[in-house]
């Protein structure tokens, strides 16, 4: 699956928090993850759908907070009851597929992975991201050391 290296903007993901077990990325379903989709779905949130990853765990090569939500540009677009990230400006490569849940992600983690395997991505583990354009695809964001020789910006 081919990727693009972008620069982004400084993003804004407000939701519900949800602390992942000591597992990688991508590794096994998490039903505390699973239970906080659910609740957030069921507050008919008008923004588009998000999801980021906070508060890395190198001893893990993971992250141990996810917030599960919704991308806002605004601090007063944040809805009662919900914790806003700030992911940075940067350098991210972009991941995207479409298919059904849970296969797709599955499948974006495992390129991820082989992505970082072979060399074509470093990740700086400073905030990565997930953007869900329509019920069948996400857009994944994995933050970068930037510039590799060779690399062309979209």
């Amino acid at each position: 699956m081919p990727f693009l290296i972008v620069e982004r903007e400084e993003v804004l993901v407000a939701g519900l928090a949800v602390r992942s077990p000591k597992r990688a990325l991508g590794k096994a379903r998490d039903r505390s993850l699973d239970k906080t989709w659910s609740t957030l779905l069921a507050q008919n949130v008008d923004r588009p759908l998000a999801s980021a990853y906070i508060d890395h765990a190198p001893e893990i090569r993971s992250y141990y907070t996810q917030i599960v939500g919704y991308e806002c540009s605004a601090i007063d677009q944040v809805a009662r009851g919900h914790v806003v990230s700030r992911l940075p400006a940067g350098t991210y490569a972009k991941f995207s597929t479409v298919g059904t849940f849970p296969d797709l992600f599955d499948a974006l983690w495992g390129e991820i992975a082989e992505a970082e395997e072979s060399k074509r991505i470093v990740r700086s583990f400073t905030g990565d991201f997930e953007y869900y354009p329509h019920a069948f695809g996400i857009d994944l964001y994995v933050a970068i050391v930037p510039a590799a020789a060779g690399w062309v910006l979209q």
